[in-house]
């Protein structure tokens, strides 16, 4: 099985933003690019990890539902689903079947969170959706916000503004729709354990990368803080 040859980034007007589950990584983005549009500035939103979960939707249909089944899956079949079913990104949205994928239907559905991990820890599987992720980027003549949990470092490590955002289990359960503390930490845990795009300790958030706790604020007082980070690397924004 050959693997896609990843573009070379020509849009650098990019701010990466890695984190684990519930951070706020999701909203920090939503909130950002909702201000800059509200500003004229052309901006994009994509979602590496609304890939994966399509993936892992697909895995999940293709098994009855069973999450220890579709975790079983191989490299080989997880990507021939992934091509058959369409799973692709247009205008920074995940397609599906020919289709815009619903969040709450599909990509939120029931088994996908606890599937997800499994599906996305195959470097073949991470390789697929880098290469659509950065061809979305270079396709876009404007800023790109990205969020996920290899964003800075695997996906685009050359972007201009990097960031981790963190926050405690404890406060990740209370915002979670999908899982308890204990899945949580577990989640976090076995994606800080994979062998190829794991997710980074803030104790070690790689090269240029701006840790960024969350726990006591609010998404309005994150996405500012945000806006003036990326002013410092783009002083052509307009101000707050």
């Amino acid at each position: 099985m050959e693997s896609e040859v990843v573009p070379e980034l020509t849009n650098r007007r990019v701010v990466a933003v890695d984190g684990g589950t519930a951070t706020g990584k999701g909203r920090l983005i939503e909130e950002l690019s909702q201000l800059m549009r509200l500003k004229g500035i052309p901006v994009v939103y994509l979602s590496s990890g609304s890939l994966y979960r399509a993936i892992t939707y697909a895995a999940l249909g293709q098994v009855r539902w069973r999450v220890d089944r579709a975790k079983k899956m191989t490299p080989a079949q997880l990507l021939k689903l992934a091509r058959d079913r369409q799973v692709e990104m247009h205008g920074g949205m995940v397609w599906l079947d020919g289709a815009p994928a619903s969040v709450d239907e599909q990509l939120k559905s029931l088994g996908v969170g606890n599937a997800i991990s499994s599906v996305a820890s195959h470097v073949e599987v991470r390789e697929f959706v880098n290469v659509l992720t950065r061809r979305q980027v270079n396709e876009f003549d404007g800023f790109v916000l990205i969020d996920g949990r290899d964003t800075t470092h695997v996906i685009v490590p050359d972007a201009g503004l990097k960031l981790l955002l963190t926050v405690s289990p404890e406060v990740a359960a209370q915002r979670s729709r999908e899982h308890t503390r204990e899945e949580i930490i577990a989640r976090d845990a076995a994606d800080r354990a994979h062998k190829h795009g794991a997710l980074r300790h803030p104790d070690d958030p790689g090269p240029d990368v701006i840790v960024l706790p969350t726990d006591e604020h609010t998404p309005e007082s994150v996405r500012d803080h945000v806006y003036k980070l990326m002013r410092k690397v783009w002083p052509e924004l307009p101000e707050l």
